[in-house]
C-alpha cells in the first residue's frame, strides 16, 4: 500500500507541476499582451497631441491665474492709495456726530414746545425720547462696524500683498 500512495502522490505532483507551468505561461502571455496594449496607448496619446495640449492648457491656466492675481493686487493698492475706505469711515463718523447734534437740537426744540404749544408737548417728548433711544442704540453698533470695516480692509490689503509677493 505504501507504494501505491507514493505513486499517486508522484502523479499528483506531476499534474501540479504541469498546472504551475501552464499558469506561468499564461501569466507571461498576459504580460506581453498588456505591454503591447500600453505601448499602443502611449503611441496613441503621443500621436493625438493630447499630452502637448494638456501641457499648453495648464500653462494658459497658470498665466491667467498670475495675471488675475496681479490685477487684484493692483486694484487693492489703488483702493488703499485712494483712501476710499478711510474716507468712508470718516464720513460714517461725521454722520454719527451729525445725528447726535440733531438729537440735541431736537431736545432743545422739544423743551421750547411746551411754552408755545402745550397740547403737543407730550407728542414731541415721546418723539425725542424715541429718537434718543434709537440713536443711543445705533451709535455703538455703527462705530463697531466702522472699526470692523477698517480692520477688514487692512487685512485684505495685507493678504493680497503677501499673495502677490509670493506669486512674483
Amino acid at each position: 500500500m505504501a507504494t501505491r500512495s507514493s505513486a499517486k502522490a508522484k502523479s499528483d505532483m506531476e499534474i501540479n507541476a504541469e498546472h504551475a507551468a501552464e499558469a506561468v505561461k499564461e501569466v507571461a502571455r498576459r504580460i506581453r499582451e498588456t505591454s503591447q496594449a500600453v505601448r499602443g496607448s502611449v503611441k496613441t496619446f503621443k500621436d493625438s497631441g493630447a499630452i502637448i495640449e494638456m501641457a499648453e492648457a495648464t500653462r494658459d491656466a497658470a498665466l491667467a491665474a498670475r495675471d488675475s492675481t496681479r490685477d487684484v493686487r493692483d486694484t487693492v493698492k489703488e483702493v488703499e492709495r485712494s483712501g476710499v475706505v478711510s474716507d468712508t469711515a470718516a464720513a460714517m463718523d461725521e454722520t454719527i456726530d451729525a445725528v447726535a447734534e440733531t438729537a440735541k437740537a431736537g431736545e432743545h426744540t422739544a423743551n421750547q414746545v411746551p411754552k408755545a404749544a402745550p397740547k403737543t408737548t407730550k407728542m414731541v417728548k415721546r418723539g425725542v425720547s424715541q429718537a434718543r433711544k434709537t440713536i443711543k442704540k445705533q451709535v455703538p453698533r455703527v462705530k463697531r462696524n466702522v472699526a470692523v470695516l477698517q480692520k477688514r480692509a487692512k487685512s485684505i490689503a495685507k493678504s493680497v500683498a503677501e499673495k502677490t509677493a509670493l506669486a512674483e
